[in-house]
């Protein structure tokens, strides 16, 4: 669970729902190296990091800003090194130090003008320009320090508007007029500072607005806001993917997909054994075969106060469930467990008001006087989850905004 930057979650393995990260402000985009650590561009063009540590087993880093960066749009980040897109066209970098997890001070990269973005696979980053220009540098460390090749361009491919890299050896374009292009092994010519590439149209009936690459296959999001899988294998096509439509925003994963639309609704797909696909693991095998919505994130206040909690609430059958010990904890109150012949008991402690209830059951004990519960106490990756309507039940007022997908707890 470290890949999350959520504390006090060592003992978990996934999460069935998303988790707010309320110690974030609002970010414009997102990065993340493939291994859990993860990079987040603000508002105010500041960098943000959270996410697994490296060379720290399950520990997390909360998110924290980066210091000595300003002025950034976007970002891309490998296991040791990060790049920042700035405001004005230039590239910084910086590298991660691999037992501390501290970051370098960021240094400019020089031979890049006018970028617009970036993409970096393996130890080397391709840069797309204002004009339509790929250009490709490699980076390493030496001596604690970051050395990168001298930048240069690739001949060869039309005028781009955007690019997706996956490794080394295979790169896509969409240019202008939406059609995709694809080119590889890429050598430089002798004697000159140049690359030369022959590009190969992808699925050139189709009209792209964004391709994203992964290992082995493709997403193409068309003008219209389909989503096409393409495997890139000879003689065959890209493949619809049904279900979906007006999408804006995709990630191709190794082995899952998600897709967002106008409205802002996540949709999952692919091998889901660690939820990664955004919705509870089915009994089956495992696989969501057709996209399937994710919850909608809940926000819950406490007092008028964000959550800081460490697990969702989940949202079922229009019952708001929720992590106990956390929003006891943000009303003065407090949740212990104690065991007995008949297992495991919770006791919350809510000013001079006992309440007493076990997993599985739907009633609860207040001053030893028992009440029926919305719905069962559960236990949800290691939390104990309860229906939100027992702190109305303890007197306090318990609203639930649909809409904002918002749960406001005011306590007594």
């Amino acid at each position: 669970m470290g890949e999350l930057g959520i504390p006090d979650t060592t003992a978990v393995s996934s999460m069935v729902a998303p988790v707010r990260l309320n110690t974030l402000p609002p970010l414009n985009s997102i990065a993340t190296d493939g291994y859990g650590y993860q990079l987040g561009v603000a508002r105010d063009g500041t960098v943000w990091e959270w996410g697994s540590r490296p060379g720290y087993v399950r520990e997390t880093q909360v998110p924290r800003a980066l210091r000595g960066l300003s002025g950034i749009s976007q970002v891309t980040t490998l296991q040791k090194y990060s790049f920042g897109l700035g405001s004005d066209g230039s590239v910084k970098a910086w590298m991660k130090d691999q037992k501390s997890g501290d970051s370098s001070q960021p240094i400019s990269v020089k031979g890049l003008r006018n970028i617009v973005q970036l993409q970096s696979a393996s130890d080397y980053i391709c840069a797309l320009d204002s004009a339509g220009s790929v250009w490709r540098f490699t980076v390493n460390t030496s001596d604690n320090q970051l050395h990168f090749s001298v930048p240069v361009r690739i001949q060869g491919l039309p005028a781009l508007k955007q690019i997706s890299t996956q490794h080394a050896y295979d790169a896509y374009g969409v240019d202008r007029s939406g059609k995709v292009w694809k080119w590889s092994s890429i050598q430089a010519s002798s004697g000159t500072e140049k690359l030369y590439v022959k590009p190969v149209s992808i699925q050139p009936s189709l009209q792209v607005q964004n391709v994203y690459a992964s290992i082995g296959y493709m997403l193409l999001v068309s003008r219209q806001g389909e989503v096409w899988m393409y495997d890139g294998k000879p003689g065959r096509s890209a493949v619809k993917v049904k279900g979906l439509q007006r999408i804006v925003s995709a990630s191709a994963g190794d082995t899952h997909r998600l897709a967002v639309d106008a409205k802002g609704q996540v949709y999952g797909w692919g091998a889901n054994n660690w939820n990664e696909v955004g919705v509870p693991r089915n009994a089956g095998d495992g696989m969501e075969y057709a996209p399937v919505p994710i919850q909608r994130p809940i926000t819950i206040r406490i007092n008028g106060s964000l959550l800081p909690a460490s697990f969702p609430a989940v949202n079922k059958n229009n019952s708001i469930i929720v992590p106990v010990k956390s929003i006891a904890k943000q009303l003065g109150g407090s949740l212990e467990a104690t065991t007995t012949q008949e297992g495991t008991a919770y006791r919350l402690q809510y000013g001079q008001t006992t309440v007493t209830f076990r997993p599985g059951s739907a009633e609860a004990a207040i001053q030893g006087r028992s009440m029926a519960l919305s719905g069962p106490v559960s236990m949800i990756n290691g939390a104990v989850m309860v229906p939100s309507s027992l702190f109305k039940q303890l007197g306090c007022q318990v609203d639930w905004n649909p809409s904002l997908a918002e749960l406001s707890i005011q306590g007594k």
